[in-house]
C-alpha cells in the first residue's frame, strides 16, 4: 500500500490530545474528527506504509481509509475519493464515546 500525500488542503493545528488519541488506537474504536462530523470511523487496524510509515485503517459505511502522520500533522486519505481534498487534514480527532459522555 502506498498513500498519495498530495493535498490541496492546508494541514490543521493538531487540538490538544490528538497524537495521543491517535497513537492509542485500536481495532474497533470508534472515532470522529472535524472533516468527518456526520459519520464515524471504526478503526480496522494499524498497517505499514512504504512512504509514512505506521497508518491506521479506518472505514465508513465499506469505505476504508487511512489516518497517518506528516511533519506534524494528522491526515485522512482516501484510496476510493478522486475529488480534490484528499487527504483531508484532521483535527480533533476523539474517541466517540468520550464525545457521547461530554454531552450528557
Amino acid at each position: 500500500m502506498t498513500i498519495s500525500h498530495e493535498p490541496s488542503m492546508d494541514a490543521r493545528e493538531p487540538a490538544d490530545d490528538d497524537f495521543e488519541t491517535f497513537e492509542q488506537l485500536e481495532p474497533g474504536d470508534t472515532i470522529k474528527f472535524l472533516e468527518w462530523p456526520v459519520e464515524a470511523l471504526s478503526v480496522i487496524g494499524w498497517e505499514e506504509d512504504d512512504e509514512y510509515g505506521e497508518v491506521v485503517r479506518v472505514e465508513v459505511n465499506d469505505k476504508e481509509s487511512f489516518i497517518y502522520e506528516v511533519d506534524g500533522n494528522l491526515w485522512n486519505y482516501s484510496p476510493e475519493y478522486e475529488g480534490e481534498n484528499n487527504p483531508f487534514p484532521v483535527q480533533n480527532l476523539v474517541h466517540v464515546e468520550e464525545v457521547e459522555a461530554e454531552t450528557e
